[in-house]
């Protein structure tokens, strides 16, 4: 199965899949292409982390995001920083606008936590199984930003996870500016509303921009 992408040149895309539900992927991607991350069915989240190709230590930071963007709440314009403050990606399209920075990525000892529950699926295991052929252990994986997740804040501080926005087909493009190894868990909590208590398919597409700068077909 394919998604189409009637606003991208087909010609210009470089890779693409979908995620099954539960899934997760890796993958490098090179400096000045753009991944998108499609919600296929509506109301998926994808966590979502990269790592400087040439320096796997130097890694997505969800803190110097946060501190450095002067935001919590990432939309186009905004940039993802690493442990060593170097801008990764540039959101550059948003077609749903939420999504969460704060509520890092289901664990097996979370789910145990708030459930009473072991031996779930979960994002930081999906995360470890897809990273293990580049050698980077679980204890080096950072905490994710959460691509659809809906975690709204309170005036008084407290949070709590409500269902995502997103509908089918939307989406969120991050161009890179440094050389990446993205890594994608397409979200398996079930206990939540995180994906609308029934985790769907993502969909992934790695494209090159036009010359003109524009990476989508302009109408």
């Amino acid at each position: 199965m394919r998604v189409e992408h009637p606003d991208i040149t087909r010609s210009l895309i470089a890779t693409e899949e979908i995620i099954p539900p539960r899934g997760g992927t890796a993958f490098p991607i090179k400096a000045g292409q753009v991944c998108r991350v499609i919600d296929v069915d509506g109301k998926q989240v994808a966590d979502f982390i990269c790592f400087n190709l040439r320096d796997f230590v130097d890694k997505l930071s969800v803190e110097n995001t946060q501190l450095l963007n002067g935001t919590l709440f990432l939309t186009r314009g905004h940039h993802l920083y690493s442990t060593k403050a170097t801008q990764l990606m540039t959101i550059t399209a948003d077609t749903c606008g939420v999504h969460d920075l704060i509520s890092g990525s289901c664990s097996e000892y979370t789910n145990a936590y708030r459930y009473g529950v072991r031996g779930t699926p979960n994002c930081r295991s999906n995360f470890e199984r897809v990273l293990e052929p580049y050698g980077i252990p679980l204890a080096e994986i950072p905490y994710s930003f959460n691509v659809f997740m809906n975690t709204p804040i309170a005036p008084e501080g407290t949070t709590g996870i409500q269902e995502p926005k997103s509908k089918p087909g939307d989406y969120l493009d991050l161009r890179a500016n440094i050389d990446l190894l993205i890594a994608i868990s397409n979200c398996p909590q079930e206990r939540n509303p995180c994906n609308g208590w029934n985790p769907t398919r993502l969909a992934v597409v790695v494209y090159e921009v036009e010359p003109t700068g524009k990476g989508a077909i302009q109408q």
